[in-house]
């Protein structure tokens, strides 16, 4: 066993005891809320705010252990990966509770999914930074499904269409950073897939692909009944139903 913020941690195994339990603390806290929805509902405000709570708790977490710790590195602890972005996009709509916010987050965080199933380069669930993993993916697909629930909130196609501009801005941006910085960010540098293809083509296929799989979350999140009973929740934590 490793310490707790021991920076020469192993990485975890695909579907090994770590990454099949961080999978199964997300899927039995969403199956929780989707089976009791009504106290979902009934406790928005509260729940809003404990998952406000996580995120910066996080947040302070990782940062500290990239700065204290790990060592700073200008190349990978930047607030830049994917997942980190859509974080503090959604401690933002969990302030604001601007929903055209909460669409962008939702976007950008269907990549959650993906590495979630596909973990690349995380510590041990005993580790600060597999804790920070657990908890940053958690957010990401949980607050959707909270607002879903909550406040009858459902993802647009001008929202996916939004998102996907602010996507391109920031594709743009890192391989600028990446460039700058011999950075990783967006996976560019140890990619995960189709290693061998040339940058630009990869780049390419990489931007089709962010807007097939926002499609795909577009379709799939327009199933879901809307709920009837939903709360508007406000920042200071008061609720109406409408």
């Amino acid at each position: 066993m490793t310490s707790f913020m021991d920076p020469d941690a192993p990485f975890i195994r695909l579907f090994g005891p770590d990454h099949l339990l961080a999978l199964g603390t997300v899927v039995a806290v969403l199956v929780s809320m989707l089976l009791f929805r009504r106290s979902v509902r009934d406790h928005a405000g509260y729940l809003r705010w404990a998952l406000l709570t996580l995120a910066i708790l996080q947040q302070v977490g990782l940062y500290s252990y990239q700065a204290f710790v790990a060592g700073w590195d200008w190349g990978d602890s930047m607030p830049l990966h994917i997942s980190r972005v859509t974080t503090l996009i959604l401690i933002a709509y969990l302030i604001t509770g601007k929903h055209a916010v909460l669409e962008v987050g939702f976007y950008f965080g269907l990549y959650a999914y993906a590495t979630f199933l596909y973990p690349q380069r995380i510590q041990p669930m005993d580790h600060l930074m597999g804790w920070s993993f657990l908890i940053s993916h958690a957010v990401t697909i949980l607050v959707p499904i909270y607002a879903g629930i909550a406040e009858g909130w459902r993802p647009t196609r001008a929202g996916l269409w939004r998102s996907y501009r602010w996507f391109l801005v920031y594709f743009v941006a890192i391989l600028g950073v990446n460039r700058l910085t011999d950075g990783n960010y967006f996976y560019l540098k140890y990619r995960p897939f189709f290693q061998e293809l040339p940058d630009p083509v990869y780049w390419l296929a990489a931007c089709a692909a962010t807007l097939a799989l926002m499609g795909l979350g577009y379709q799939v999140s327009r199933r879901w009944p809307a709920s009837r009973e939903a709360v508007v929740t406000a920042p200071s934590g008061l609720t109406t139903r409408h």
